[in-house]
């Protein structure tokens, strides 16, 4: 389970959703974690389907945008049931994205090194 919490204690699906109340589940101090998970203000989040969103359904790149963040879309216009704001930049940056892979230069910008002592710092066994 996810959720983000508020310096009052209080419980949202995300951390961007801290400040709206409307989904704020409950409170850390004082609602069983397991009914905040249930809660309505949850349910919102959690019901959301990329394909039931008119103009993402059938989008090629739905799964990799999430159409998008759900407070994104309910800041920016108002629902959760309508694509982000950025949809167009989405779009584009995975489209360039795969073009980098098609192209073998997924790497091309990677810093030099980037991953090393990547185990060091990472304990991979544990994955």
């Amino acid at each position: 389970a996810f959720f983000a919490v508020a310096a009052d204690g209080g419980l949202f699906p995300c951390s961007e959703f801290i400040g709206l109340s409307e989904f704020r589940g409950g409170n850390l101090f004082a609602d069983p974690i397991d009914e905040v998970l249930r809660s309505e203000a949850f349910r919102k989040v959690t019901a959301r389907k990329v394909e039931d969103i008119a103009g993402c359904a059938t989008c090629a790149i739905r799964h990799f945008c999430g159409s998008p963040c759900p407070a994104e879309a309910h800041e920016m216009n108002g629902s959760m049931q309508a694509p982000g704001a950025f949809c167009e930049l989405y779009e584009e940056q995975v489209r360039y994205a795969f073009r980098l892979i098609a192209d073998g230069r997924e790497t091309d910008f990677l810093l030099d090194d980037w991953d090393v002592d990547t185990e060091k710092t990472i304990d991979l066994g544990a994955c």
